[in-house]
Formats: C-alpha cells, structure tokens, sequence
C-alpha cells in the first residue's frame, strides 16, 4: 500500500512546481529545465529535471533522484515525513501508522545500497591500480591481452576496465581494511568468500580482468570478470545478486546509451562487454548487452520505453556471435520474449519493430568495429525481423530432406505468426512458408484465421495422443471431415464420386492435404505409398474405424456418403457466413464507413444464408 501510495504522490506532483516552492528558479533557455543546484555551489547552472519531469539530477555533484529523494537529502526527512509533507502539500488525508514499518526498510536499504556502492568503487580502485602494475608479469599480460584488443589506457579508464590477481589471501580484503570502508558494505557486495580450504577471505574475480557495471545512474552495482587462461571454468562471470545487483534487471551500458537510443529509436543488445565497448569507442552509442545473454522481460519493456520515447515506433535488433551458440541464445532470447512481443503487437500503441542479424562468419561485433565499421552499419541496416529468423532457423530443423517434418515446422511458426503480425505480414511470412512447404497458401491462410478465432485451441502439453500432438489445431468441429474421409478410406471403390468435391470444404489442413493427395494420384492411396509427412493421418483415421466410427444403418453407404459431403458444404457456408459478418462488423465500426462495400457484404450474407438453406433441403432424408 505504501508503495502505491507512493507512486500515487509522484504522479499528481509536478516537480518543477514543487522545487520552486523550495526556492529553486528555473532557466527558461533549452526544452530541459535547469536550474542552479542546491546541494553545492556553482555559477552555471547543472541541475535538471528529466523529460518526464520526474526525476532530478545534478551534472555538477551528481546529485540525482525523485521527489522523496530530494526531501530526505536535501532537508533531511525520513520517508514518513516526506510522505507526510506531499500529502499536506496535496491536501491529501494522511495515516503516519501506514508508513513506519516501509520507512525503516527503505532507511535501512538505503543505507546498505550507499554502503555497497562505496564499497565497489573503493574495489574498482584496486582493480585498475592492480593493471597498471608493471611489477605484476600476469598484469603485464592483460596489458598486452588488451592492447591486442585496440583497448588503451584511456579506454581502461572511460569504461572502469582492471584486473583483480590471483589473490587467494584477500588481497581486496586488506584494500578495504585499509581504506577502512564499511564491513556490512563489503558483505553486502558479494566481493569476496570464505575458503573451503582454510576458512581465508579469498577474491571473488581472482586471475580476472574486471569490468565495472553501472545502473543507469552511473553507481557501480557490481562486476564482470572475465577470464585470463582457458583453464577457468566460466569465461565470464558476474557478481552475485546483491542489495544492489540483479542480473535480471541490468543492461551493461545503458547508462551511456539511453540518450542515444531515444534520439535513433533504436537499440542493439550484443553479446559481449567488449563488443559494447568496441563499439562507444567508434561513435555507435546505442548498444548494450544482457547479464547471461538472454534479455529478460523487463529490460525488453525498459528498451521498448526508451525506443519509442518521443516515437510511434521503434527498432529493438539482436546481435550475437554468428555461430551455433549465437543463433542458439538468438532464439532461446525471442521464445523467452514471445509474449511480451505479442503484448506489444496486440495491446500497445507504441510498436516495436523485433529483429535480429548476425555479423559475418568467424567473427563478433567487436571485431567488425575494429577492423571495418561500415560493415557494422551495412549489418544493421539489412537486420531481418525476426519472424524471418525463425523462419530460416526452423528451416533447418525440420525441413531437411534428412530430417523432414513439416508440421512441427507448422506448429513452432503459425503462433508467432499469428501472435505478433498484422494482416499484410501474416500474408507475407505464410507466402513464404507456402513456397517453403509446397502447401497451398489459402489452405495456410485458413488454418492461421481458424487458430485465432477457435475457442477450442489447445497447448500441446493439454493433448494425450503423440499423433493428436502434430496437428496444428484440433478442433472437435471438424469430426465431419473425418468421418467422409474414414468412409471413403474404408470404401475406396466409392472415391469416383466424390473426388470432384472442392478441397476447400475441409477446414483441417491435414484433412485437405490427404484429400488432394488421393485427387492427384487418382485413387485412395495405401499407407506404404503416401507421404511420411501424412502417413499419421492414416493411423488417425484407422483409429476412429476400430473405435469412435458409427455407419448409419438408415441409409445406404453411397446415401451416407452423399449426406456427409452435403453436410460439409454446409459447414463451409457457414464459414464463409461467420468471415462475411466479422468482415461487415468491421467494417461498420470504421469511422469512415464506405457504405458500398457495407451493402455488398449485407448481399453476400443474404446469398450465403440461401446458400445454406438449399443445401440443408438437399440431404436426403428416406430409408434405403
């Protein structure tokens, strides 16, 4: 509650107006408010409001924060009375009992969180004086390592680059002792562990060059270590979770790139801190890189915030190493995303635009932007969205002549598909597929309209039989398909007179394919001549002929069989009715409503229901 309460104060303040109330006078030169700070002297003005007007921070002392922030800084307030002192400046009714306990926690991680950050930048100090240690041979390799690297000195210092030796003694623990820094900080910082061994303080990025992370405040929230020999395990580690340190909620580099990924409305997320680094140095100050590789939920909502700041739209790209690890956490990334991307297709107005490119064989970003920048832009600018990755990546998987399934290619692609693209795109990517498949596109279109209008979709961890399982959709409606095949497939003699029928009766695309097959070779094939692909279709409908299939005993079979064909021109009808409804609903509820093609769909109705009507007069209803 005090939370929300919390975030209910920020909303209804206006901070500008609230910091004028406490003596502050604006500049009214440039689009952002600055004003001079009041937490140090200065003659120039440094201190700023965000965009949103929410946040303040102070370019000259770094002073930064929200509204609370400044009361509990500036004027020395606890949380409790901050929030007593908004909500009589909102006139808002206010119960000191709901806020205690929240504001001896917040006191409390405060503190800790001030400590932590003390503590790492003590740490970073120890790390990068260790580099430049001429007498250390192991520090004179990193040297060379990153001199190999195009990394210099000044590129060490700008992005809080050093290297932590194989102190198995604590060594960073005597640095802290003797910088006398908090010791509930260096606990909290994760920094250090007790030996197994000898119970002794021992480094955690022990014989690791070191990369400093930062929040998006410019604190140092934890580390990167990265690997001097092959014989540790893990190239790169990261720090522990901390007070100060989820690995979840942190991109490396956002707190250089955030400006400029809102003025291009575009963000690269890359593998590597390397490659990130690589790539500041030659001007392209829009990139970041995931803890683990993967970009979690929050930090895809984090960017898609800042690429669409000030924009309809914007461009959130994919970029890993171009091998089977790379391709591999490329995909791993966008299941993981496949809801958030579809939130952002279906229920924001904001777009954007997921995509995905890999540089050139054998080599990685910070490579490209070391050796040939321009291939870096050429690279981005032909990024394929990433409906066309999957597309290439599923390719390979399941349509290899080796390796062929065709309807687990189905079944992986369809969702996304009809998740997270608009009508034009959906036609495009199943255009594709078609060529791809070798299926009929209408067949295709069909099956991806049916999935996002049946109720009775199901996951495949819902379904018992391994069979069931390969069926893009099951949908108990379409038991009528079955049945007219089964009969058919029990009486092959009675294929002549129905084989004029059109394909486009049957709903299912298994059904549909099945049929056609029979259509093209003539014949009810047997089992040994069709299609592997298809062959589980036969066992589907053998099944239902040992278990679920009931004969009319009323009528003749070809009568049946004749009552079963009308009966799937009716559900077609019917069909055809629902899509003509929609597409006239539509249409209706359109600002600028066209009445003409208003009035063709009310005629088409019209025409279908006949249609409908006639059919259902024609089955035949005598005894044999």
């Amino acid at each position: 509650m005090a939370q929300e309460y919390k975030e209910r104060i920020k909303e209804n303040i206006d901070l500008k107006e609230f910091l004028s109330t406490k003596g502050i006078v604006w500049s009214d030169k440039g689009s952002v408010p600055k004003a001079l700070c009041m937490f140090h002297d200065e003659k120039t003005p440094s201190f700023t409001l965000s965009r949103d007007l929410k946040r303040y921070r102070c370019f000259g002392c770094n002073e930064s924060g929200d509204i609370f922030d400044f009361l509990m800084s500036y004027e020395k307030l606890s949380f409790t009375e901050s929030i007593k002192q908004l909500s009589n400046y909102l006139s808002w009714d206010y119960d000191e009992n709901t806020f205690i306990d929240d504001s001896e926690r917040r006191k409390k991680s405060n503190i800790l969180t001030n400590e932590v950050f003390e503590v790492n930048k003590v740490a970073q100090s120890y790390f990068l004086r260790q580099l430049n240690d001429q007498k250390s041979e192991n520090s004179r390799k990193v040297i060379e390592y990153l001199d190999k690297r195009d990394i210099s000195a000044s590129v060490v210092n700008k992005h809080y680059i050093g290297f932590c030796p194989d102190g198995n003694l604590g060594s960073l623990f005597t640095h802290f002792q003797s910088n006398k820094v908090n010791k509930r900080g260096v606990m909290g910082s994760n920094l250090l562990f007790k030996s197994e061994d000898n119970n002794e303080w021992v480094d955690f990025f022990r014989n690791r060059i070191t990369i400093a992370i930062l929040d998006e405040n410019s604190n140092i929230v934890g580390f990167a270590g990265r690997s001097v020999n092959d014989s540790q395990k893990s190239k790169y580690i990261n720090s522990k979770d901390s007070e100060v340190f989820n690995k979840s909620q942190i991109l490396y580099g956002l707190d250089r790139a955030s400006e400029n990924i809102k003025l291009k409305s575009q963000a690269v997320v890359v593998e590597g801190y390397f490659d990130c680094i690589s790539g500041y140095e030659k001007g392209y100050l829009n990139l970041v890189a995931a803890m683990g590789t993967q970009l979690s939920a929050d930090n895809f909502d984090k960017l898609k915030r800042l690429v669409t700041y000030g924009s309809d739209s914007g461009e959130i790209i994919f970029c890993f190493d171009n091998d089977n690890a790379g391709h591999k956490a490329a995909l791993d990334t966008i299941l993981k995303l496949r809801e958030n991307i579809a939130i952002n297709f279906k229920k924001s107005e904001k777009k954007v635009n997921v995509k995905v490119c890999f540089p050139s064989k054998g080599k990685d970003p910070d490579e490209i932007f070391r050796t040939n920048p321009l291939e870096w832009e050429d690279m981005i600018n032909q990024s394929k969205n990433f409906i066309e990755f999957l597309i290439e990546y599923y390719s390979e998987q399941f349509l290899e002549e080796n390796n062929k399934d065709t309807y687990k290619f189905l079944e992986v692609l369809l969702p996304f598909i009809i998740e997270s693209c608009d009508e034009n795109q959906q036609s495009f990517y199943l255009r594709k597929i078609s060529k791809l498949t070798e299926l009929d596109y209408d067949l295709l279109n069909m099956e991806a309209k049916t999935s996002m209008k049946s109720k009775y979709r199901r996951s495949n961890k819902n379904l018992q039989n391994d069979q069931i399982i390969k069926r893009v959709i099951f949908n108990p409606e379409k038991s009528q398909e079955k049945h007219f095949l089964a009969l058919i497939y029990q009486n092959p003699e009675l294929f002549d007179s129905v084989k004029d029928i059109e394909d486009v009766y049957f709903s299912d695309l298994h059904f549909r394919s099945i049929f056609n097959y029979w259509k093209n070779e003539n014949k009810v094939s047997p089992k040994e001549e069709i299609n592997d692909d298809l062959a589980f279709i036969y066992e589907e409908l053998s099944n239902y002929l040992d278990e679920g299939f009931v004969s009319d005993p009323d009528f003749s079979l070809e009568i049946e069989l004749e009552n079963v064909k009308t009966r799937l021109a009716i559900d077609f009808q019917k069909r055809k009715l629902n899509d003509t409804a929609v597409r006239l609903k539509e249409e209706e509820d359109q600002a600028d409503k066209d009445k003409t093609i208003i009035g063709s769909l009310m005629l088409e109705i019209v025409e279908i229901t006949e249609n409908i009507k006639n059919l259902e007069r024609s089955e035949v209803n005598w005894k044999k």
